[in-house]
């Protein structure tokens, strides 16, 4: 048949487009095809993006949009369709409901079924609400024209309008951009032009009452078209604004949410909006809250900071407050910052900037702060105060045999002790290492001597059965105000000193500062102040003991003696400023200035006698007093096996490994090890068994109680008999009268010492311990007596 060929169907389609349409309105349904479409397309996009409360509603919009589009289009291209016609009022706005609900469909399906098969029953869908919309569109006319219908024609049309629905919908499935919103839009016109402009072309209709009244003119079709696009104009419009405030008011909406603040809008001083923040806070919806008056929440302000009423308990907020316009009004708005978790991290920032970190107490700096209030409030209040100063004895045993975490623990079970057992408003800290301070307002020096006896107690009950402290003990120094002093550092420097004299009566004790202890501490500081520049002012000088053969009494070597010839108190023994110089630290540069002026003098002797000298518990457990040594000997080009280092036996108290590495690097020099004032103190055979010992002096104590205590000889006899079982050469010392020497010749020692064989005396000038180091060749030479 001639109608079947391809090219009659495209003239047909032609001649149909040109011919059967008025051009004019055919174009106004293209465009009300196109803006309908993409506004649709839109809608549809929202959908996707928006929360599930508001997406089922934009989805039927978006279907809304697409079916009143689609029966918009075929409407006005029908109106441009020239043949006198009338239009049933049934059938058409059966068309419109037709098209609209399939396309509702075609969305819902779109969005809820997954994947590409839900993807192509939708486009499937949209193609059957136009193919459908377009059908029962025809039948609207079947009253006025006679209406033939080619079924291939039709199978076409179907074709292309599904084909390019579903390419819109595939498009839409992807990446929503704006390129493709506007593609698939395209795609939706072509598929409803298309499936118009084809299935027109295989119509053939013919007028049943070409002169019928019912016919519309031009102007008639014009009207109605104009209608149609003002109509179809205002749904699209209005569905294209409620998308943008809808969008517009969403995100202004979500972004006030989204903020972690509270947000309250207030007018005349009554909440008119707030945000799901604020309401979530006050455990109320929204609504709920309106008319309420603001400041009954606001239950305390200062400044930007304030507190919050909420059900849940004072909430401590940071207030910034603005003015808005809000609904054309001006409104007062309020954002409110929970602070509650900053004011908590502030306050343990400031309590570990105040306190220590392992016993919670006070810190030094902050301990010092409370007590200098308190003794200005006891000070304006006439009233008095004391401090306590507390240090632990024999705390480094502890943490010397069990380690520093049992030290810790040990420090925390003090601390616990201390703030149980002094009056509430006492002020309690720990100034450093294992010492404390207490300030306790309102008591003297017997209520403070008391207090200070319970906390002694509560100690002693805690440690007196500690299964790794129980040798722990607590020495206590106590000043008052205003009898001690007026300020703080005077109160801290006589408790000081009140401690130090409770630790040198033997520890575990409790003393209180009086005048003749500071003074005595005066002349103390005074000394260790003046000991540090005693080297460089040239004040020290040595002077020389021998120590000589028994029977015929000839000098087999001297002891360096150490001596200050101070400004104020004249020539001053060791005796007296030793145990300063120890405790100062002085003594490492002392012993070192001795060991070279030592040498020195010792290399320049005409007979090569040793020389000995003392060397102190400071610098043996020190880490430079073997590089002292060997620049002696070097500088002084003295032998190292004449020299002879002295040291008592209570330097060999302190950490035996140090001091066993310190003493073994000595005898490889060369030089000699002796052991001094044996018998004086605390004796052990371990030590001349453990050190390389070459030499060991007798105590000068025994030789004096000689005639008057038999316990003295028997000493001097066991020492002498261990010396010659060991291989060690042995040194009486203190032999002042005929009787002593006659009397321990007998006992065959090996060398002995003392005034009878010769004071201290200078050998040759001396040079000052300000030019220590620099050799005198003019230094006479000693003047050597032989028995």
């Amino acid at each position: 048949m001639e109608w079947c060929r391809p090219e009659v169907r495209m003239i047909r389609l032609v001649s149909c487009i040109t011919e059967q349409h008025n051009w004019l309105l055919l174009l106004v349904a293209v465009f009300v095809c196109a803006a309908g479409n993409l506004a649709g397309v839109f809608m549809l996009s929202r959908a996707r993006q928006c929360v599930k409360a508001h997406r089922n509603l934009w989805v039927a919009v978006a279907g809304v949009v697409l079916g009143g589009t689609i029966w918009a289009t075929h409407f006005i291209a029908m109106l441009s369709y020239n043949v006198p016609v009338s239009y049933q009022v049934l059938e058409t706005g059966l068309s419109i409901v037709v098209a609209v609900v399939v396309s509702c469909l075609a969305t819902f399906t779109f969005l809820y079924v997954p994947g590409r098969q839900g993807t192509v029953a939708a486009g499937i869908l949209l193609g059957l609400a136009i193919a459908t919309m377009h059908a029962i569109g025809l039948s609207a006319i079947g009253n006025s024209a006679l209406i033939e219908d080619d079924a291939m024609t039709a199978v076409v049309a179907w074709i292309l309008g599904g084909a390019f629905s579903v390419s819109a919908m595939l498009l839409l499935a992807g990446r929503m951009t704006s390129t493709r919103l506007g593609s698939a839009a395209l795609l939706i016109v072509a598929a409803v032009c298309s499936h118009h402009l084809v299935s027109m072309s295989g119509l053939s209709v013919v007028p049943l009452y070409p002169d019928a009244a019912g016919a519309l003119t031009f102007l008639d079709r014009v009207g109605i078209a104009t209608g149609v696009c003002i109509v179809s104009s205002l749904l699209i419009t209005t569905g294209v604004a409620a998308l943008f405030f809808d969008r517009h008011l969403t995100d202004v909406k979500g972004l006030a949410n989204a903020t972690f603040e509270a947000i309250v809008l207030t007018r005349a001083g009554q909440i008119v909006h707030a945000n799901e923040r604020f309401a979530m806070l006050m455990a109320n919806p929204i609504q709920d809250l309106r008319s309420l008056k603001f400041s009954d929440f606001l239950v305390e302000r200062d400044g930007v900071r304030g507190v919050l009423q909420t059900p849940g308990g004072p909430l401590p907020v940071e207030i910034v407050e603005g003015v808005i316009e809000y609904q054309g009004r001006e409104t007062s708005v309020y954002g409110l910052r929970d602070i509650s978790e900053r004011l908590e991290t502030d306050r343990q920032l400031l309590h570990l900037a105040s306190h220590d970190p392992l016993t919670g107490l006070l810190n030094r700096r902050a301990f010092n702060g409370l007590a200098e209030k308190a003794l200005t409030r006891v000070r304006e209040e006439n009233s008095c105060l004391a401090l306590l100063t507390l240090d632990l004895d024999f705390f480094k045993a502890v943490n010397d045999v069990h380690g520093h975490a049992v030290g810790d623990t040990v420090l925390q079970q003090v601390a616990e002790v201390l703030t149980s057992s002094f009056i509430t408003d006492a002020i309690v800290g720990r100034i450093g290492g294992d010492e404390f301070s207490v300030v306790l307002p309102g008591h003297q020096t017997f209520d403070a001597q008391q207090a200070a006896s319970i906390f002694v107690t509560r100690f002693r009950a805690v440690f007196g059965a500690h299964d790794k402290a129980s040798s722990l003990g607590v020495s206590v120094g106590i000043a008052t105000f205003p009898e001690h002093g007026d300020e703080l550092e005077q109160l801290q420097n006589n408790a000081d000193a009140a401690l130090y004299r409770a630790k040198s009566l033997g520890k575990a004790r409790t003393c209180a500062f009086d005048r003749f202890l500071d003074q005595q501490q005066r002349t103390r500081r005074r000394l260790e102040e003046e000991l540090r520049g005693a080297v460089e002012a040239g004040e020290l000088f040595l002077l020389y003991q021998p120590i000589v053969e028994p029977v015929s009494g000839n000098p087999l070597g001297y002891e360096a003696l150490l001596r200050w010839r101070h400004p104020t108190y004249g020539t001053l023994s060791p005796v007296v400023f030793i145990e300063a110089a120890e405790e100062s630290g002085s003594i490492v540069e002392i012993g070192r200035w001795v060991l070279e002026e030592a040498c020195r003098h010792a290399a320049s002797w005409d007979h090569p006698l040793f020389v000995a000298v003392n060397v102190s518990a400071r610098q043996l457990s020190g880490a430079d007093l073997v590089d002292h040594v060997t620049t002696a000997l070097k500088t002084s080009g003295l032998p190292a096996d004449r020299l002879e280092l002295e040291v008592t036996e209570t330097s060999l108290l302190a950490d035996r490994t140090d001091i066993a590495r310190c003493l073994e690097a000595l005898t490889r020099i060369g030089a000699k090890l002796v052991m001094d004032d044996y018998g004086s103190g605390y004796s052990s055979i371990s030590n001349l068994r453990r050190y390389p010992f070459t030499k060991m002096k007798i105590d000068r104590g025994y030789v004096a109680t000689l005639e008057d205590d038999p316990v003295a000889e028997v000493v001097i006899d066991s020492a002498l008999a261990l010396g010659k079982s060991l291989g060690i050469t042995v040194v009486i010392k203190g032999i002042e009268t005929e009787n002593q020497r006659s009397r321990l010749t007998e006992k065959a020692p090996d060398q002995m010492q003392g005034f009878l064989f010769g004071t201290p005396v200078a050998m040759g000038r001396q040079t000052s311990s300000s030019q220590a180091g620099r050799r005198d060749p003019e230094v006479p030479r000693p003047v050597l007596t032989l028995r």
